[in-house]
């Protein structure tokens, strides 16, 4: 049968219709999907791994309830604010940062942070809150739309297989 027969016959039609329907559908369908794993391994960049790790090391000090030196570091926001000695954070500038620069400090000089009491960072974390604001201290931006070393990569593979950044949230 010929394809100009087709129009003659509406039961073909309509069922050539339904089939590219279909096909449409489940295209549609697989995009979704794959759209959605991309999310899945791409998470929010603050909420999804920087703020776990404060969470964990520093906002028993820094956080809604208690304020040392004025300072949170519970939100996006409030570390954007600084404290009462100024900013914590320059971003794009991870060595300029009152952050880091306290983190490096030798553990038993009195301006470390946290202090040598505490729960500490470790160098995978210090790497990936280093790496946050050398890219500007992006807030809730895919991980995936950010350059990421191969390092932070692997840190933050890591600090998520081993449930650190998972634990917290």
């Amino acid at each position: 049968m010929e394809p100009a027969e087709n129009h003659r016959h509406p039961a073909r039609q309509g069922a050539l219709s339904f089939v590219k329907f279909c096909l449409r559908l489940s295209g549609a369908l697989l995009a979704f999907t794959a759209l959605e794993g991309r999310a899945a391994d791409s998470p929010p960049v603050f909420t999804g791994i920087v703020e776990p790790i404060l969470a964990r090391t520093c906002v028993s000090c820094h956080g809604e309830k208690k304020q040392k030196k004025n300072l949170r570091l519970d939100s996006l926001a409030a570390i954007m604010k600084g404290g009462k000695d100024g900013a914590v954070v320059v971003p794009g500038k991870a060595d300029d940062s009152d952050l880091v620069q306290r983190l490096h400090l030798d553990l038993t000089d009195d301006d470390h942070m946290p202090p040598k009491s505490k729960t500490q960072m470790s160098d995978k974390e210090i790497l990936i809150l280093e790496w946050w604001i050398n890219s500007g201290a992006p807030g809730d931006v895919p991980l995936n739309s950010l350059q990421v070393p191969d390092a932070v990569k692997a840190a933050i593979h890591d600090l998520g297989s081993g449930s650190k950044l998972a634990a917290v949230k």
